[in-house]
């Protein structure tokens, strides 16, 4: 068998099959995976990712479905699905001329780790499926009390059925302090219609609105709804400059962009949730309600 080397490509075949809830299909394309089965390595990981697929996806899962770990940027518990294949409002964040994963996307660029992308294949297989939702529901009711929550740190809302879901199930764990980023859109808007009036919003969750969606026209309409803080836009800045969030050739630069956008006001996300203000992350403060947050595309 010629050896399969992990690819861009290959990580969006994998992708692409996981987003349409092809279980079979993934299980056929992580065992291509070749290389030492050594742990730590690719052959290693996929192997156990298959195997729990192929075993019904039980519930003790490969890799953790809320990411209790942090890391230097994002000190929150948080819950990831795979980028593109999940989110219908994706516009030139992961779209260059019809073409999947090629914009600015920055998850793309963390699937060169393979617990990143394999956590957010199992995921994606997870809320596609009702007992897959049901072990995501076990873990989210088993989260510490009163933690931050950053939901949706890759990927987003796939479906009515699940922004549906995420918010009856938020609602019944009101101590958490959960946000997030979406570009679903239109799924936001038929939620304020169709189950809303019903079942409500949770008032524990806080929505950044992203730009590079594809449906730009519903950003007056999607800001009016209550669980929207404000916006979150990525400008572009000089190349040299990404990633330089302490600098303040960074800062001005990121203002200076947004003043050309329109945006006279705003706040400079420095990079580094839950160290932005003393009075805890911006982006998941409803004090902060209106006023846009500006990064550079990174």
């Amino acid at each position: 068998m010629a050896k399969f080397v992990m690819t861009k490509k290959q990580a969006l075949e994998i992708a692409q099959a996981a987003g349409a809830g092809k279980s079979a299909k993934v299980i056929e394309l992580l065992r291509q995976i070749d290389g030492a089965n050594t742990r730590g390595t690719w052959k290693y990981y996929a192997n156990k990712l298959a195997q729990w697929i192929d075993q019904g996806m039980p519930d003790n899962t490969p890799f953790s479905v809320w990411n209790l770990d942090g890391n230097n940027k994002l000190p929150f518990a948080s819950f990831s699905t795979l980028p593109g294949v999940t989110c219908p409002g994706a516009g030139a964040c992961w779209f260059v001329d019809n073409v999947a994963g090629a914009g600015y996307c920055y998850t793309v660029k963390s699937w060169r780790y393979p617990t990143a992308l394999f956590r957010q294949v199992q995921n994606t297989l997870l809320i596609k499926s009702a007992i897959g939702r049901k072990l995501i529901t076990k873990k989210t009711m088993e989260l510490p009390a009163g933690i931050d929550c950053r939901l949706y740190v890759d990927g987003d809302f796939d479906s009515l059925l699940t922004v549906t879901y995420w918010f009856v199930l938020l609602r019944s764990r009101p101590d958490l302090r959960v946000y997030g980023y979406s570009k679903s859109w239109q799924l936001l808007l038929d939620y304020a219609t169709k189950r809303a009036p019903k079942i409500g919003w949770p008032d524990n969750y806080l929505l950044n609105l992203s730009n590079g969606a594809s449906a730009e026209h519903l950003r007056a309409q999607v800001s009016q709804l209550p669980i929207v803080r404000g916006d979150f836009i990525a400008v572009e800045i000089d190349k040299k400059l990404k990633g330089k969030y302490n600098t303040p050739e960074y800062k001005s630069a990121v203002r200076t962009a947004g003043i050309d956008a329109g945006i006279k006001k705003a706040f400079v996300c420095p990079g580094k949730c839950g160290t932005c203000t003393k009075s805890g992350h911006f982006c998941g403060r409803s004090d902060t309600k209106q006023t846009p947050v500006l990064i550079g595309v990174h």
